[in-house]
């Protein structure tokens, strides 16, 4: 598959298959923002910043700089599970250079004017702005419209295909055998780790490196995570999937 059919498939996977009016206006977004004439803009429920993080590594690559504009969060080194972030607008522009800036409407740096500023003349910085709603309900008149993630509430005939689709992702990312993401834990993804795109990714991929690790430890270290984090994190979701007796338990 080529690089520009794969991306048309995981926007389909993001958007809906059966809209593809959607994803063909997604795709014209995209190329506008990756030409730098315009800012990417993500709507929909939710914290939308690991969609965007997924999209940069769909178009300019992980190995491009994905900086999170965060004055709550601060500056902080990338992980597995966040990308990095500056709490200052400026300074998470010029770490973005030559990758993505991305910024949260409702959580705006302090130099949030000198920030447009250096984005006004970038073009070597794609922007990309995460937004509960659009602030004008209008639809626009000459570019393509942002691209508006539906609520996976309303997709529920197509939320078997996104389990699926995760999951294989999650094989193909730990080079894991196809058997290693069971029928049990599609359903208990579907019943308790569903309520967003990112909690579907995140879930599968940790069902995966637990089904083939020898133990949680090991599990952790290749997710890149604390043993702990991943022990809590199965731990609040009751009941905790069923692992397979030589993973040993979880605790």
């Amino acid at each position: 598959m080529s690089a520009s059919d794969e991306l048309r498939a995981f926007l389909a996977r993001m958007l809906g298959w059966s809209n593809e009016r959607a994803v063909d206006l997604a795709l014209r977004s995209l190329a506008l923002a990756l030409d730098h004439r315009a800012a990417l803009v993500l709507c929909g429920d939710g914290d939308l910043v690991p969609i965007a993080w997924a999209l940069h590594r769909h178009t300019l690559g992980a190995d491009r700089p994905f900086i999170v504009c965060d004055p709550r969060r601060g500056t902080k080194a990338a992980s597995v599970r966040s990308p990095a972030s500056h709490g200052n607008g400026v300074a998470a522009f010029e770490a973005a250079i030559g990758g993505s800036l991305c910024i949260r409407s409702r959580r705006l740096p302090g130099d949030f004017p000198a920030l447009v500023a250096r984005l006004r003349d970038a073009d070597d910085v794609l922007c990309a702005i995460c937004a509960a709603a659009l602030a004008d309900p209008r639809p626009p008149l000459v570019l393509p419209a942002p691209l508006v993630v539906p609520p996976l509430a309303l997709r529920s005939a197509e939320l078997d295909r996104i389990i699926a689709e995760y999951a294989g992702d999650a094989i193909d990312e730990l080079a894991a055998p196809a058997s290693s993401f069971t029928a049990g834990d599609h359903a208990w993804v579907r019943d308790h780790a569903a309520a967003s795109l990112a909690d579907i990714e995140k879930a599968t991929l940790r069902l995966v490196a637990v089904r083939t690790s020898r133990n949680l430890s090991g599990a952790a270290a290749r997710l890149g995570m604390a043993v702990v984090s991943l022990s809590r994190w199965l731990d609040r979701r009751k009941p905790a999937p069923t692992m397979a007796s030589d993973h040993g338990s979880h605790r």
